[in-house]
């Protein structure tokens, strides 16, 4: 889904939401530079049109050693994927930003 500012080459790779929010996805396989994509995020949230952002991060060891190294990165994100997914199931906005391993 492409961000809404004419020119910008940049793309959420899901919008999900309702009438009265929406939430950029954003998936990692793979996470290198915890500092860069934690930049990269904040940006697109600034800019992409979207209240909240959901990281999708592969569940591989690699990831959750990055997660767990990486303690001020992220700091708008909390790793509690069950307290997000509750409310999306029942089509309610999510309170915050979240990262989701899956």
């Amino acid at each position: 889904m492409p961000l809404p500012n004419p020119g910008d080459l940049r793309a959420w790779d899901a919008v999900t939401g309702q009438r009265n929010w929406r939430a950029g996805v954003e998936a990692e396989t793979v996470i290198n530079d915890t500092q860069a994509l934690d930049r990269k995020l904040a940006l697109k949230k600034r800019d992409g049109g979207v209240d909240h952002v959901i990281l999708l991060v592969a569940d591989t060891p690699r990831n959750r050693r990055a997660l767990a190294a990486a303690l001020s990165a992220f700091v708008d994100l909390p790793l509690r994927t069950r307290d997000l997914l509750a409310p999306l199931r029942a089509g309610a906005e999510p309170p915050g930003s979240w990262i989701v391993v899956l």
